[in-house]
């Protein structure tokens, strides 16, 4: 009976150390085989969207990292010189409440590569849209995609802050901005540091074409001179004009009595040459706006070079 029962005691350990063998051995290629999300598998994948994984490109507000100040003024200046004091107080003005300027880095903190630059400011009038003031990228980055990589990570960056439209102006690269989903569009008035200090009336007299600066001009003197008159009128003073004397007649024209006598005939005459119609009139000539297209623009800068407005939704 004692054996019997020694037996029985070794018989259920030897089966409970089989199944804990089997579960042990089956569970182990189950955990390898998987491929759907498990727990420890999500825990695995963890470091893979971790935001310092290296080649990771992002856009970081430069007031966030002050000690990028000077490699992103010796990026701009390479592109608009300017003296090294003067950027580094211009970029330390970004700040949460605009201007903001942003750089594009790629790496680890601490050993990044500066990719280019961007500087965003509000537009009047226009809560939900900023103006991009400045674009650049490395020239040694040039060529590689990142210009694109940085308008991508700057309308990131205005959609995370709640905005809805972008602005810019370009000289020449209304092309590259158009495939990038970037339309024609008109003026509008930023409150960058440049911007600000030109008036809205200023800015859309220079995107006048010479057609309707002429006829504003026209229109200005016409109102001038129903102002003037209303005035007198008003006033009761009587203008210069109306005092002076009305002017004499003309002396009369004398008629002589005899006339003289017809010439004499000459040979025929060649028939005149017929006069050439006058040149069709275009549409700046008929006082019609010009359209802006992607190769040519009525509106110009403060120095009267021709200038491209765009905008996008995004």
């Amino acid at each position: 009976m004692r054996i019997q029962l020694t037996t029985d005691q070794l018989s259920e350990a030897l089966t409970s150390s089989d199944e804990l063998k089997i579960d042990l051995t089956s569970n182990r290629p189950k955990h390898q085989e998987e491929k759907g999300p498990t727990p420890d598998g999500d825990i695995q994948e963890t470091p893979h969207v971790d935001s310092e994984v290296p080649g990771r490109i992002r856009a970081v507000p430069i007031h966030h990292r002050p000690d990028l100040l000077v490699p992103c003024a010796e990026l701009v200046n390479s592109e608009w010189p300017r003296s090294q004091a003067a950027r580094v107080h211009s970029l330390q003005k970004s700040c949460n409440d605009f201007p903001v300027c942003l750089v594009l880095l790629l790496g680890h903190r601490g050993a990044e590569r500066l990719l280019g630059h961007v500087r965003l400011s509000r537009v009047v009038g226009l809560s939900g849209s900023l103006f991009v003031e400045s674009v650049v990228v490395s020239r040694e980055e040039r060529g590689k995609g990142y210009g694109r990589t940085l308008m991508e990570e700057t309308e990131r960056y205005a959609k995370r802050r709640g905005f809805k439209r972008l602005w810019l102006t370009t000289h020449d690269k209304q092309h590259f901005y158009a495939h990038l989903g970037y339309v024609l569009s008109v003026p509008v008035q930023s409150q960058g540091a440049v911007m600000a200090l030109v008036p809205m009336a200023m800015l859309m007299r220079l995107s006048r074409t010479p057609s309707e600066e002429t006829n504003a001009k026209n229109q200005t003197l016409t109102k001038m001179d129903v102002q003037l008159s209303q005035k007198n009128r008003d006033s009761g003073n009587v203008s210069v004009e109306a005092l002076s004397p009305p002017p004499l007649p003309p002396p009369p024209i004398s008629i002589p009595t005899h006339l003289p006598p017809p010439p004499l005939p000459i040979a025929t005459l060649p028939p005149s040459i017929p006069t050439p119609p006058p040149p069709p009139r275009t549409q700046q000539s008929a006082g019609q706006p010009v359209v802006q297209t992607l190769t040519e623009t009525p509106y110009r800068d403060a120095k009267g070079l021709p200038i491209f407005w765009m905008h996008k939704d995004i």
